[in-house]
Formats: structure tokens, sequence, C-alpha cells
């Protein structure tokens, strides 16, 4: 699946369910941590029959860490371990008995890996793409459909970015004092995903608005780390110059989504802005040697103040 965690349980849950109603709960095994088990005991628990019954599940999850400025070499370990046993677990997967049933809920699986390609030769793959509006819209309407307005669901979508589990959260909470949520409750109360601030950000930016552009980080630096958001604005920057490039090159829409791999953020390819590929080409590599010159110590203050206000120079710059 893409990234709806609230779904993707929800359909382990139900395996798993399903799977105790008929068989004792001593042949499920779920394993939450991979890269911490041995070899052997994934190797001894795939391949070996269950224990009196004709049945036996293993459940594993591979749920990737989103890179962050939260990314840290521990984190870089964990993943880096995690893909050595997804190596190995490859090797089993023509081991497995057939009264075995093997279940990987991964979320933001990568479809280029190696495991990912392995795993749909061998096994049935479900998606679970809540990125699609009337999926994510009806599920919340199932759940809360008296209790808000269309327009707060779609508010609520936007401000944090798809995440369905995110929503539900805020969707609680605001019951706890409303009885009905309209888009007012919403934008009164909820702060918007770094993500979805930074889209608006760079919507601005790529339409040379600098004035606009300036003024939301200012809003968005109260509760954001500066590196968090440089990082983000960063990496969605390039997205938006390889797309540009590709556009110059007269390669069509689909080709550019199938390239870039996209994915949920294909409404990207369409967008028309006023910054140009050369533009914004320069524009990118100014953000790239602010960093290189924060670090090598040129700048003068708190890095975090050197970093900030070295953005506002590169943005009143470009426009």
């Amino acid at each position: 699946m893409w990234d709806s965690d609230f779904l993707v349980k929800q359909e382990v849950s139900k395996w798993k369910q399903h799977f105790l109603s008929k068989f004792w709960d001593f042949n499920l095994l779920h394993i939450k941590n991979i890269e911490e088990m041995d070899n052997n005991f994934l190797t001894l628990n795939l391949t070996s029959t269950s224990f009196l019954a004709d049945k036996k599940m293993i459940i594993i999850d591979i749920t990737e860490q989103k890179k962050s400025n939260d990314w840290t070499d521990k984190i870089s370990k964990i993943d880096e371990l995690r893909n050595i046993k997804l190596e190995f677990l490859t090797t089993l997967l023509d081991k497995i008995p057939e009264g075995n049933i093997l279940l990987i809920d991964a979320v933001n699986p990568s479809k280029k890996s190696k495991f990912y390609k392995s795993i749909i030769k061998l096994a049935e793959v479900k998606e679970f793409n809540d990125k699609v509006w009337n999926r994510l819209s009806s599920v919340i309407k199932d759940k809360y459909g008296k209790n808000l307005s269309t327009l707060a669901i779609e508010t609520l979508i936007k401000y944090k970015s798809w995440n369905l589990n995110k929503i539900i959260s805020e969707i609680e909470k605001l019951l706890i004092t409303h009885d009905y949520i309209d888009k007012k409750e919403v934008v009164e109360n909820i702060i918007p995903e770094l993500e979805e601030n930074i889209f608006q950000i760079i919507d601005d930016l790529l339409n040379k608005d600098a004035i606009q552009a300036i003024n939301k980080i200012d809003i968005l630096l109260n509760y954001s780390n500066i590196y968090a958001f440089y990082n983000f604005l960063v990496s969605n920057l390039r997205t938006n110059m390889y797309i540009s490039k590709l556009k110059n090159l007269w390669i069509n829409s689909r080709e550019i989504w199938q390239i870039l791999d996209l994915w949920n953020r294909s409404f990207l390819v369409d967008k028309k802005y006023k910054l140009g590929y050369n533009e914004l080409k320069k524009f990118y590599i100014n953000l790239i040697n602010a960093d290189k010159t924060m670090k090598s110590g040129r700048l003068h203050g708190t890095e975090e103040w050197d970093l900030y206000y070295e953005i506002q120079r590169i943005i009143i710059k470009m426009m």
C-alpha cells in the first residue's frame, strides 16, 4: 500500500481475527521488528509447519522510516539492518510450506526495491491508496458523517497531508468541545502539517510571490524547526526542478509521472508557474550553497538565524 497506516492496520487486524477464530493463537506469529530477528528464528518460523493445526500465520511489519529532519544515524542503522533482513527474507519465500500464510504489513514500501519486486512475483499484493480523494473522504464520512461538513473533511485532508491517523486524531480532539465541525473550526484550531505548508510556500515561490512566501515562512517557523523546513523545502523544490527539466525536453505528463515515480504527487506535473527551469535551477543551487556556507562558518550569528536570513535573501534576490 502507499501510506494509509490506518487502513492497512485495520486490514491486518481483520486477518488476525479471522485466523484466530479458526486456529489457536500459538499458530500465529506477529513480527514487528524484523531487524531484531535472528536469521535462524526467521527460517524456523517461516519454513516449519503449524502445530496441531492445518494453518499457520506469520505477520511481518516492514514499515520504513520517513526521511525528515529527525533522520538520525540511529534510524539509518535500523533501516540498514531491516534491508539486510528483507534480503534474507527473499531467500525464504519459495521455501514457505503451503499451509503457512505470510502476511506482510508494509506502509510506504519502495516499489523499486529488490524485496518488493520479489514479493509481487510470488504473492497477492493489496494496496490501500487513501490518497484517492473518494476513498479517504468515504472512510471519514462513514465514521463521522453526522459530525462534520464536507468542507471540514477537505480542509482536514489538506492540513494533515492525507494522513488518516492524524485526521482521525484531530477530529476526536475537536469533538470534545464541538458537536459539529465545519471548516471554521478546523482553520481556527488545527495547525497544518509542515508538508502542507511547504506546498503552499513553494507555490508562492514558483509564482514569484516573495512577500506571501516569506510571510508564510515566518508563521511556519513559529512552530517548526528551521532545519526541518529547509530540508522539506529543498526536497520538494528538487522534485519541481526535475519536472520542469523534463517538460523542457517535451516529455509528456504520464512519462514524467512514471520517470519520477510521483504517484500521489502526479498533480504537480500539470501545474504552471512563472518561474522557468533555468531560474528554478539557479534558485535551488543557491539554497544548497546556503547550507554549505552555513556549515563552513562563513555566516554570522546563530546557525538557525543565519540559515533563516540566508533563505530570505535568496528568495528576495530571485524575485
